[in-house]
């Protein structure tokens, strides 16, 4: 069940992409990329996971225009992807890269630190 819902998954990520990118007439929806698509185990629902490259007064406009072109979209994907049910759309921001950076950000500080204090001591290792 496991591997039908992450297939079905990428299949809407790659369909939701090109619907956003050619079939969206919302100025408000533009530099979205859809990192990933987490189907409800029913399929009756869909968490489509989005990386939104604007500025944060700008982010939520765009999520704005996706929240209401998800009806549109949800049914083109029933045009397109053979399942029982269209499932419904939930965009959410996709925050996974941002919170890498910031943990990357942390663990660089602690290196700076940890060898400037080796400096002062004068350890090697």
């Amino acid at each position: 069940m496991k591997d039908r819902m992450e297939r079905v998954g990428e299949t809407m990520r790659r369909e939701i992409s090109i619907i956003l990118q050619g079939e969206i007439n919302d100025p408000r929806v533009r530099d979205v990329t859809v990192t990933r698509v987490k189907v409800a185990r029913d399929l009756r629902s869909a968490k489509v996971f989005c990386v939104i490259s604007a500025g944060e007064a700008e982010k939520q406009n765009i999520m704005k225009g996706l929240k209401n072109a998800s009806g549109f979209i949800r049914s083109k994907l029933s045009e397109r992807i053979s399942v029982k049910f269209s499932p419904r759309i939930l965009f959410r921001e996709d925050l996974t890269a941002e919170k890498k950076e910031q943990m990357n950000s942390i663990f660089r500080r602690i290196e700076e630190e940890h060898r400037g204090k080796r400096g002062e001591t004068g350890e090697d290792a």
